[in-house]
C-alpha cells in the first residue's frame, strides 16, 4: 500500500512501519508525540490537546477541537481524510490501551470504508483490514493467524479461499465469531466480500486470548 494518508492516533505506541510510503501523515494529539519519536514530521495536527500538552512547530497546520465533541480525534482525522479523497488510510497507534478507545477507533475505520475508503490498522501484534465490496490476497504470514469479522450487522457472499477452512459466498454475522482463528492451506489466502463491512485480523499467535 502507497501514496495513503497516515493517521498516528494516540493509543498504545506501535512502531510506525512504511509511514515513509505514506502521502500525507495526520498526528491525533498524543500521536504528535509519537510521530516525533519516530522521527516523523506530520502535515496536519488534529486534537484538542488532553493527551499531548506540548508545543508544536509553527510549520504544521492544526485543527485544534474543542474538548467537548462528538467525534474523537481519530475520528476527526478520518473523516479529513476521506473529504480531501484518500481511499488508503492506515491508523498507527490505535490498538491497546482503552478499550473504548479501541472500539471506537474500529468504528471510525468503518466509517471511511463506508464512504470508499480501504483503511488498514497495525501494531507489532495484529494487523487489521477492513474493507467492503472487495476482492483482496494475502501471502502467507508464518506465526499469524487469520481471522474475519463482520463489522455490519451482516456481510454477504463472503469467501475465503487458501485457507483450511474455507467459505463460498457465505452470510456472516456480527453476532457469532464464526471466522475466528483461521489458518493458511498455501501459501495465499484470497477473500471476497460484497455487501457489508468485514474486518480481516492477523494476529501472532503467542498472544491469543
Amino acid at each position: 500500500m502507497k501514496d495513503f494518508c497516515a493517521i498516528v492516533s494516540g493509543g498504545t505506541f506501535s512502531p510506525l512501519d512504511e509511514i515513509e510510503n505514506a502521502a500525507f501523515v495526520i498526528a491525533c494529539d498524543k500521536g504528535y508525540a509519537y510521530a516525533a519519536q519516530g522521527g516523523i514530521v506530520p502535515d496536519l495536527f488534529v486534537g484538542d490537546c488532553d493527551s499531548y500538552t506540548g508545543s508544536l512547530p509553527e510549520a504544521i497546520p492544526s485543527l485544534e477541537l474543542p474538548k467537548e465533541k462528538d467525534d474523537t480525534d481519530t475520528m476527526a482525522a478520518i473523516r479529513y481524510a476521506v473529504q480531501h479523497g484518500y481511499r488508503e488510510i492506515v491508523l498507527y497507534c490505535a490498538l491497546g490501551g482503552r478499550l473504548d478507545h479501541l472500539l471506537g477507533n474500529i468504528q471510525a475505520a468503518a466509517f471511511a470504508v463506508k464512504h470508499g475508503a480501504r483503511v488498514k490498522i497495525t501494531d507489532q501484534n495484529n494487523t487489521l483490514y477492513l474493507i467492503q465490496n472487495a476482492e483482496i490476497t494475502f501471502p502467507k504470514r508464518p506465526g499469524f493467524s487469520l481471522s474475519m469479522l463482520s463489522v455490519t450487522d451482516t456481510c454477504t457472499q463472503v469467501t475465503i479461499r487458501g485457507a483450511k477452512y474455507p467459505l463460498q459466498d457465505a452470510t456472516i454475522s456480527n453476532t457469532f465469531p464464526i471466522g475466528v482463528s483461521n489458518e493458511w492451506e498455501s501459501d495465499s489466502v484470497e477473500i471476497c466480500v460484497g455487501s457489508g463491512i468485514l474486518m480481516l485480523i492477523f494476529s501472532k499467535m503467542d498472544h491469543e486470548a
